[in-house]
């Protein structure tokens, strides 16, 4: 089963997987996510606006779900940046409790994990 954004726990996630894999879509689901998640725009708003139906702006945002999932699930891109980010902030948190070492550990495995 394919998630949507009301089973994406972290809404923030899915709009870094939009921001990571949008230019992967085509330009009208591009369109289409971008109105309705990035602008607040409601399906009938985007449906009047694009000069499509409503059924047709439900397609394009499920459609288009589906395809960020499918490349978070197979590129796993966001992941690997949100982890990147959890890294630097352990590692600024040590180093602001004193704790260089551990710091430069930490920082250590960020340098390694980028190639």
């Amino acid at each position: 089963m394919k998630r949507t954004p009301t089973d994406i726990q972290d809404y923030r996630t899915f709009v870094l997987w939009l921001d990571f894999y949008s230019q992967l879509l085509t330009a009208r689901t591009r369109e289409v996510l971008e109105l309705h998640y990035n602008e607040d725009m409601t399906v009938t708003e985007i449906a009047e606006h694009l000069a499509i139906t409503r059924q047709g702006v439900h397609d394009k945002i499920r459609q288009g779900v589906s395809q960020l999932a499918d490349y978070e699930a197979k590129l796993g891109l966001v992941q690997r940046f949100l982890t990147q980010k959890e890294q630097i902030a352990q590692a600024m948190a040590d180093l602001d409790e004193g704790q260089a070492d551990k710091a430069r550990t930490t920082l250590s495995r960020l340098y390694q994990s980028l190639g």
